[in-house]
């Protein structure tokens, strides 16, 4: 596995942590906001950029509009929000820039690689919930969640390898 690949890893988790820990469970705007950057500093130097910048900004608008559908349903519940707040934002974005590097084992098998994803969707949200992010109001609906994470993911996967494939010989990390 190459160095890239593991620092956009460690970038991802540590970002996941900072938005979910910092911003959603104790208020920390500027931690959730900072995560983004060395996320952003390895995508710049990437030669898949304009394909993770185009990603980045589907995952973040699909994300936005799932999460929010979610609220309005009553499944999630983000404390002190009405909507899905800033860091889920985020999320999104940083997920996005993953497809194409640490993520990109999944991107490449997409199937299964959706499969492990949808699974562990209601996992993370779950998670995000002991630290006080989110309050996952209907546990009845974590499978509703994994096959909404299960498309969401297959469609990121399927467009990223449209975009290189098409995109004057950028090849992901």
């Amino acid at each position: 596995m190459s160095r890239s690949l593991v620092l956009n890893f460690v970038s991802f988790q540590a970002l996941w942590f900072s938005c979910v820990v910092g911003g959603g469970g104790h208020g920390m705007v500027w931690l959730a906001l900072a995560s983004l950057v060395p996320i952003s500093i390895l995508t710049w130097y990437s030669p898949t950029r304009s394909a993770d910048a185009i990603i980045a900004l589907l995952a973040l608008a699909a994300g936005l509009i799932i999460d929010n559908i979610w609220v309005v349903l009553g499944i999630l519940d983000y404390p002190h929000n009405t909507f899905a707040p800033y860091w889920i934002a985020i999320l999104w974005v940083g997920l996005g820039l993953t497809v194409n590097h640490s993520m990109a084992l999944f991107r490449d098998h997409t199937l299964v690689g959706s499969l492990v994803v949808g699974i562990a969707a209601p996992v993370t949200y779950l998670a995000g919930e002991r630290f006080g992010a989110v309050v996952v109001a209907d546990l009845s609906a974590t499978p509703l969640i994994s096959i909404v994470w299960f498309l969401t993911f297959y469609a990121l996967s399927k467009f990223s390898l449209w975009m290189i494939s098409n995109d004057g010989g950028e090849t992901a990390s």
